[in-house]
């Protein structure tokens, strides 16, 4: 592969420790590759930034900051206010990247061996290549075919020129805004809606995520095969932390959160500790439960 291989990642401030370890993982592990890396962000520091330069040092890596206003997306936040703004930077991917193809992934991720498979995939005219996320059963709520397969946002790889060319940008934001009662994951039930099964699967090692290895898994869900998901679970290519309980959290039990920690000390995030034994995190642990509904209903008493 001569050409670089167009990486983008979309984040706040508030994951930058994590998106510093999956930007370290994946160049360790794709040493003889060659990227342009996206970061869509809207208020990275200057500091941020030099943490960044510092990662990438010694690889053939070339970083482009995109920097959004933090007031894109309020109407859509104010919806789905149990979501980050930051969730929807994706959705700006066609404006501000000038591609033919680029590989989406969130921060949430440590990537564990060597993407060119992946990024080799031949699309056709399938808007990305992802794989299945398991269960849904609402395509009436998103106006999606009964045949039409859900795939899990946080891996993508993006056929951006087809994105580009259809307007998908601006069909997901509209769908996003007109429908929100009907939507739980707004990022990407807004992606599902509009593609509407018009996607390519690629293997589910190369988005890892957690609830594979809920002890139930097979019996509720029969939409991956034994080699395939035996392969996710022991080789996995991206591991992709999808729960409420994440690796930097002190009681998370995933199998792989020790990469999530070895990748963490090549960065200059390295000195880090688990976020919910930070003094602030427990201080509010502390506060019963009573007293914050109190406060929230004061809070909202006020602001009507």
């Amino acid at each position: 592969m001569n050409e670089k291989v167009n990486i983008v990642f979309a984040s706040d401030r508030n994951y930058i420790q994590h998106l510093s370890v999956a930007l370290v993982s994946l160049l360790v592990n794709n040493r003889e590759l060659a990227f342009t890396v996206y970061i869509i962000s809207s208020g990275m520091t200057a500091k941020d930034r030099r943490n960044i330069d510092g990662i990438v040092k010694g690889y053939d890596c070339e970083v482009r900051h995109l920097t959004v206003s933090d007031d894109l997306f309020v109407t859509l936040a104010t919806e789905h206010p149990m979501y980050p703004k930051g969730i929807y930077y994706r959705l700006l991917i066609p404006s501000l990247i000038d591609e033919e193809k680029v590989l989406y992934l969130d921060s949430d991720i440590v990537v564990n061996g060597s993407i060119r498979e992946l990024y080799e995939t031949d699309l056709g005219d399938a808007y990305v290549g992802a794989i299945e996320d398991p269960g849904f059963d609402r395509h009436d709520k998103l106006r999606m075919d009964k045949s039409a397969v859900y795939f899990n946002s946080g891996m993508m790889l993006i056929n951006l020129r087809k994105w580009k060319e259809t307007g998908l940008q601006q069909k997901i934001i509209d769908f996003i805004e007109k429908h929100p009662e009907d939507i739980w994951f707004p990022d990407q039930c807004g992606l599902n809606s509009v593609i509407n099964g018009r996607w390519k699967k690629v293997a589910l090692k190369f988005n890892q995520f957690s609830s594979l290895f809920d002890a139930d898994f097979e019996s509720r869900f029969d939409c991956f095969g034994k080699e395939e998901l035996q392969e996710a679970r022991t080789k996995p290519v991206v591991i992709h932390y999808t729960s409420g309980s994440k690796p930097w959290h002190f009681k998370n039990r995933h199998p792989y959160k020790s990469c999530y920690w070895k990748y963490l000390k090549m960065t200059p995030y390295r000195r880090a500790i688990y976020s919910d034994l930070r003094p602030l995190h427990l201080l509010k642990s502390m506060i019963p439960k009573e007293f914050k509904t109190a406060i929230k209903r004061v809070l909202k008493k006020q602001a009507g």
